[in-house]
């Protein structure tokens, strides 16, 4: 019982003392102490140097790009006339054809990075010989040359990035 006795004067104690600390800071405007002047002795007579405008330096941030793992895959078809092309258009083996096209031939593709490299696939066949080729980030991965009339056939698997 005493203990709480003793507690709450403590408290009021408290409260009175930052009551009279409230009062003495409204008294006074509740502005800080002004500092006393002072005279200085032997002042520079000359001009005080002027200071120069001041400069606003900006400074652009470019934001980084995000890195892409994605495969980026271009097929390509060369030699004369037209050919008919087979090649694997997302990397889970799905074949897409396009017949008589204009040769020379070439396609760009994005493939989403699964974790497993995939497969590339490019067939062609011409009137005269032709020769396919797969890069893959830009480095040709896979190519080959045909006989006139004879089929092209690049294919294999990419390594992993």
């Amino acid at each position: 019982m005493a203990d709480r006795q003793l507690i709450g004067r403590i408290a009021i104690a408290g409260i009175v003392v930052a009551a009279l600390a409230t009062c003495v800071v409204l008294l006074n405007g509740g502005e800080e102490p002004q500092a006393e002047t002072v005279a200085v002795v032997g002042e520079p007579t000359g001009a005080v140097p002027s200071r120069g405008p001041d400069r606003t330096i900006t400074r652009t941030l470019s934001q980084a790009q995000p890195v892409s793992n994605d495969w980026q895959i271009a097929y390509e078809l060369v030699g004369t006339g037209t050919a008919t092309v087979v090649y694997d258009s997302n990397g889970l083996g799905l074949v897409h054809q396009e017949p008589q096209v204009t040769l020379p031939w070439r396609k760009e593709l994005t493939w989403k990075n699964t974790g497993t490299p995939p497969t590339v696939q490019l067939m062609g066949q011409g009137e005269g010989a032709v020769e396919c080729r797969v890069a893959v980030g830009g480095a040709v991965v896979t190519s080959e040359k045909s006989a006139p009339g004879e089929v092209a056939t690049c294919t294999g698997r990419l390594a992993p990035v």
